[in-house]
């Protein structure tokens, strides 16, 4: 398969994440052997394939016994322009957002189960940020805390020079 430079982004970013979750070198083939897929990624003893017509409602990844037998389920939303996509198996994962025109890495969610084992920390912010380091993203899209409700919440009061 021919791979386009958006798809060779998206496999570079995946693989700098196998440090934190190894499953995201598994995703990484599956794109190179399917480009940004839609629908359920599986690999089994004869090698890599693709359920492009199951209904996948939110991006999954899973292993059995945590490490074997891969399958990661994936959504590509053509009319946004963004594929959402998951690595990490068991209660420890990491939800991705892709551009699908740049392939740059729009969003991360980590998973907020505490636990020390995946993580050096159970701050959510940090773990975003555990994510970046290890991508070497210095910057990031402003993003909106949570606890932030309305746009009267975000005015801030800035002092008039004269």
């Amino acid at each position: 398969m021919l791979i386009t430079k958006r798809q060779k982004k998206v496999i570079e970013t995946l693989l700098k994440l196998k440090q934190l979750f190894g499953s995201a070198a598994d995703l990484a083939e599956a794109v190179e052997e399917f480009g940004l897929f839609n629908g359920k990624a599986f690999c089994k003893n004869e090698g890599w394939g693709l359920d492009y017509t199951a209904d996948v409602p939110v991006p999954y990844a899973y292993a059995e016994q945590g490490w074997a037998l891969p399958e990661f389920g994936a959504i590509l939303d053509k009319e946004n322009d963004k594929w959402y996509c998951s690595v990490g198996f068991g209660v420890h994962g990491l939800d991705l957002t892709f551009d699908t025109k740049t392939g740059e890495l729009i969003d991360i969610i980590p998973d907020d189960v505490p636990s020390n084992w995946c993580w050096d920390t159970d701050d959510y912010d940090e773990r975003i940020d555990v994510v970046l380091n290890l991508l070497g993203i210095i910057w990031f899209p402003f993003k909106i805390p949570k606890e932030i409700d309305t746009e009267e919440d975000l005015k801030i009061e800035m002092p008039i020079i004269e």
